[in-house]
């Protein structure tokens, strides 16, 4: 999985290490960086020796003060090879003003050096940053060459009021309007040379400076200096040297800390801002189906100042003179695209809080759209009879009760089409075939539908239409004849010729009773099955409709995912029983669900009905536990029963939360050994999709995989043939043994396997 960085970088259409292509190259640049401050010091070193000789405890001061001055750093692009806002420039003026630049520049480089490794978290960015700030000295140095003159005109009374005196103008103020602006210059020009050796993509990387913090930044520096003057004049400290420059740093030292003290405000406004924009998305919640992401953008865009959020298709803008930053991709199955933050460079840079918002904004976006995907799915699923394509009885009901609200006036009529005998097709044809015939039924009668008529399976044999805004009850009655005729006509299927005898019946709703009679009707239809019979035919979604009234029935889906969520299966357990022994070997499960009337599910449309919810694994698990608890019981009178069997379908396989439990009851549950069966779905699935997985599961301890209701086919004897089994149960065994003479080998592993 990847790591949120990974995701920033690929957003940001960086590459690997914050745009480095070629970090070779940028190791040459920090060698010859580390060369030049070598010789720097080695320049210093003599001057700076001998000081720290003569005054040991002063230089440590000192460069402890520029520690303190120099820890402050602002990052002025979001490349962390760019270069970043110190207060040296104000720094180097004070003491090269003072003159005492020479005694401590060696300190002053070899703490400019450890700070910008400690900043930056690494060496080779560290030396970078180093040289991009020393870079400017030898320009402060010529502008301020005549440092006695200078210092003279700061201390001396004769010259504090003097604003607008020319030498003082040519001398002091000039010199530091020049500094103040070649200096941004020096460090541009030196981040142009890292980018060009990095092969960052020059252009793209002078959008992401704010020039408007530039600007600031060099506005701060120079007042900063300006007005020191003013404190000494303020302060009557004299003429000492050794005084101003004490007061001189601890002016600089104030500086630094209200610079540290505001990017911090800052940044904590940002944090507050980019929480807002979140809180304002979460109070959104559940997004509409319709464009959610317009609702994302303008609630990031109410939490957001200076900065414009967006949908854009492709995350590669370049608008002259902005910046953008993109969430991960957000798909919709036909579009793909982005939460873009764009920012002029006049604005504030970004930030790693407004990385965060689109990150996370991202994915709520994503995240709803992908529910409100499944909900639509699982909705038309729930809603939509899979073997015939029509909607299903529970919509059906629906429907009326709909159109009995919007208008009891409505001249409404339902049609019922019976597909007679199909019972007697399929005990002589098979259900495959009396699942064709239903197939072709439907598609026939859903070929004559006008617009205003929606066709339901309201039965396993039964289908009923509700025809809207009726004019003419002839005209109902001649469509429902037009439509039976189609639908007799013989269907073919692979076992030849079937007939087909399709029965009708039309109810209309009427002034006096409204939509009563259609809803008497409807539940006359539709028989109360027994609890044996509650599934429907073809495992499709299950109903009832009790024979009283209209209100009262059950949808056998809706019970079984309520029991599943609910967690109030029960477990039937059938005893193993060797007649060698005489004693009872392992128990099977067999997952019993009940509904309001107390009427059983059965057990097939149980595996089949939470295999299409999607609800297989929670069902597994459910009974897992409740296995553990009774054979925990169970063993309290018989201490010999350790095993129980556990019939799946597949879908638990590839599920991590199955996988983990498993292991969690082997460690708890040394004592139990799980027999876990797998049907002829699930060996399609374990040999195809998850082998890894069921090599997995079969290597733990008190684990043991087995075949149950399968082998009734050559491709089902081929799939679990490879399977790494401990038992067996096959249907049609003779069958079986006839199909599996194809291939010897096959028959051979499997031989192998059972003995």
């Amino acid at each position: 999985m990847a790591s949120k960085q990974s995701k920033h970088q690929a957003t940001t259409g960086s590459h690997s290490r914050d745009g480095i292509r070629k970090p070779v190259r940028l190791t040459i640049l920090a060698v010859i960086y580390t060369l030049f401050l070598a010789v720097a010091i080695a320049f210093h070193a003599q001057e700076g020796v001998q000081r720290l000789m003569e005054a040991p405890a002063r230089i440590c001061i000192w460069s402890l003060c520029f520690l303190l001055c120099l820890i402050y750093h602002k990052k002025r692009s979001s490349y962390r090879v760019a270069a970043e806002h110190t207060v040296l420039p104000p720094l180097t003026v004070i003491l090269l003003v003072t003159g005492y630049f020479p005694d401590v520049a060696m300190f002053l480089i070899i703490v400019t050096i450890i700070t910008s490794i400690i900043t930056a978290r690494s060496l080779k960015i560290g030396i970078l940053h180093a040289g991009t700030t020393l870079a400017p000295i030898p320009l402060i140095k010529i502008l301020f060459a005549n440092t006695s003159h200078v210092l003279s005109i700061i201390i001396s009374q004769d010259y504090v009021n003097a604003a607008i005196n020319p030498y003082r103008f040519q001398h002091w103020l000039l010199p530091l309007l020049i500094m103040t602006v070649v200096v941004p210059i020096i460090r541009l020009i030196c981040d142009i040379v890292t980018f060009f050796f990095a092969q960052i993509p020059i252009r793209k990387a002078m959008h992401e400076y704010s020039l408007s913090h530039i600007l600031a930044m060099a506005v701060a520096d120079l007042l900063a200096i300006v007005w020191i003057p003013e404190i000494l004049e303020f302060a009557n400290i004299g003429s000492d040297t050794a005084t101003v420059l004490s007061v001189f740093m601890l002016a600089l030292i104030a500086y630094s800390l209200l610079l540290m003290t505001v990017d911090t405000m800052s940044r904590l406004a940002r944090s507050r801002s980019a929480l807002k924009c979140i809180a304002n998305v979460s109070d959104a919640l559940p997004l509409p189906n319709q464009v959610p992401e317009e609702t994302v953008v303008r609630r990031i865009n109410r939490g957001l100042t200076h900065m414009r959020c967006f949908v854009s298709d492709a995350n590669n803008l370049d608008k002259r003179g902005y910046s953008y930053r993109y969430s991960a991709p957000i798909f919709t199955g036909s579009r793909q695209y982005y939460l873009a933050m764009e920012r002029s460079i006049w604005n504030r840079p970004f930030t790693s809080t407004d990385e965060t918002i689109l990150l996370t904004c991202g994915e709520v976006l994503a995240e709803s759209l992908r529910v409100n995907k499944e909900v639509t799915l699982l909705r038309t699923e729930s809603e939509t009879d899979t073997l015939t394509g029509a909607l299903t009885y529970r919509a059906f009901i629906g429907h009326l009760k709909s159109l009995q609200t919007e208008n009891v006036h409505n001249l409404v009529a339902v049609v019922y089409f019976g597909v007679e005998h199909l019972r007697t097709v399929n005990e002589h044809y098979g259900r495959k075939i009396g699942n064709a015939v239903l197939r072709s039924v439907g598609m026939r009668l859903s070929q004559l539908l006008p617009n205003n008529v929606t066709l339901y399976r309201v039965n396993g044999a039964e289908f009923a239409m509700i025809v809207t805004d009726v004019t003419s009850t002839s005209d109902v009655e001649e469509l429902a004849t037009r439509m039976r005729n189609l639908a007799v006509m013989p269907v073919h299927t692979e076992e030849g010729e079937v007939s087909v005898d399709v029965s009708s019946s039309i109810s209309f709703s009427n002034a006096t009773d409204g939509f009563a009679v259609l809803l008497a009707d409807a539940s006359a239809h539709i028989y109360a099955l027994e609890s044996s019979n509650l599934p429907a035919v073809d495992g499709t979604t299950a109903t009832l409709a009790a024979q009283n009234s209209s209100d009262d029935y059950v949808n056998a889906s809706d019970v079984l995912r309520h029991a599943i969520e609910d967690n109030t299966i029960s477990v039937l357990y059938q005893p193993i029983f060797d007649v060698n022994t005489k004693r009872i070997t392992s128990l099977d499960t067999i997952v019993r669900v009940h509904d309001a009337k107390g009427r059983t599910l059965a057990p097939y449309f149980v595996t089949a009905e939470a295999h299409r919810l999607n609800m297989s694994v929670q069902l597994t698990l459910d009974v897992l536990e409740t296995c553990v608890k009774d054979m925990t019981a169970f063993r309290q009178v018989a201490p010999e029963l350790d095993i129980v069997d556990i019939c799946m379908n597949g879908s638990e396989l590839g599920a991590s939360i199955f996988h983990e439990r498993m292991e969690q009851l082997t460690h708890e549950q040394p004592q139990l050994r799980f027999g876990l069966q797998l049907g002829s779905h699930a060996i399609h699935v374990a040999h195809d999709e998850v082998d890894d997985e069921v090599a997995d599961l079969a290597a733990l301890p008190n684990v043991e995989l087995g075949l149950t209701n399968a082998g009734t086919t050559y491709s089902e004897v081929a799939a679990f043939a490879h399977l790494p089994l401990d038992f067996a149960r096959l249907l049609y065994l003779v069958k079986c043994l006839e199909e599996i003479r194809q291939d010897g080998i096959i028959c051979a592993k499997l031989i192998s396997k059972l003995v």
